[in-house]
């Protein structure tokens, strides 16, 4: 059996905006830093329910989502490339799933300085004091193969349940027990390829437009 390399964590909300399961991709352009910097094409990273997100206690956590990392893309290579297109967030939009668009930082095509400069865009979610930290993360991670329950995540079968830290993980805990990770991608995937699922809304989903961070 190949190495499969899974990596969970708790998330501590989720918006839409990180990750953005929206526009046939899932996406992670912003928070979780060291796991955007450090996570390589092929690998799985799935994110779980917490105390602080919704009162899951160590034990009870559930999936909010999986992905299969597909590429890794730089700011700039993510800001101009048109299949993301519809991720520009547009805070003004009576549609709730532009408005938590992650593509938020434009690169300053006029400036001359090195590393490149970008300008972070209107969002109801981050603010400039959210730039260092986002940007620490230089990639930004696209799955093409995801699975996102959002508010309909489900209880696990003790047998496919991964390792989940037992609180906040920047890099995440990896399941070193190929078999049961295995598993547990099998479970939620179905045992399918390609899959692009979208099966409920963000479990702080605020279709009025006010914000909330990550």
């Amino acid at each position: 059996m190949s190495e499969v390399r899974l990596f969970s964590y708790k998330m501590t909300s989720d918006t839409g905006f990180a990750p953005n399961p929206f526009g046939k991709y899932l996406t992670l352009a912003t928070c979780k830093p060291g796991m955007r910097r450090t996570k390589r094409e092929g690998d799985w990273i799935a994110g779980f329910t917490s105390k602080t997100l919704c009162g899951h206690a160590v034990g009870d956590e559930r999936p909010v989502y999986l992905m299969r990392v597909d590429e890794r893309l730089s700011f700039a290579e993510y800001f101009v490339d048109r299949r993301f297109a519809s991720k520009i967030p547009d805070p003004g939009s009576r549609s709730w799933r532009r408005r938590c668009g992650d593509n938020i930082y434009a690169p300053d095509d006029a400036a001359s300085a090195e590393p490149i400069q970008f300008a972070q865009l209107a969002n109801p979610f981050h603010v400039e004091r959210d730039k260092p930290n986002d940007l620490s993360g230089e990639y930004v991670l696209i799955s093409r193969n995801f699975v996102y329950y959002g508010d309909q995540a489900k209880v696990l079968p003790d047998d496919v349940r991964p390792a989940i830290p037992r609180g906040q993980s920047p890099y995440g805990s990896c399941t070193h027990d190929n078999a049961r990770a295995k598993r547990f991608i099998d479970f939620v995937m179905c045992g399918a390829g390609d899959v692009q699922l979208v099966l409920g809304d963000p479990i702080e989903c605020d279709r009025d437009g006010g914000a909330c961070g990550c």
